[in-house]
């Protein structure tokens, strides 16, 4: 389960059958970037581990 959680509750979630891989993620990314905003307004933190699928290139990208 990939899930975007706010201070208010899950806002988003895809259910991922086998492994997540940094392609998933960043497709789930993708699909619900648009529920962030710029910092420092509300929504506008993302936090993640540092599980492999994290530092794609592709990702960094994204977020930034």
């Amino acid at each position: 389960i990939l899930p975007a959680i706010t201070l208010d509750g899950i806002v988003a979630y895809d259910v991922v059958p086998g492994s997540v891989t940094s392609q998933k993620f960043l497709k789930f990314l993708e699909c619900y970037i648009h529920l962030t905003n710029p910092y420092p307004g509300p929504h506008s933190v993302i936090i993640m581990d540092n599980c492999s699928i994290h530092h794609a290139e592709e990702v960094r990208e994204l977020l930034e």
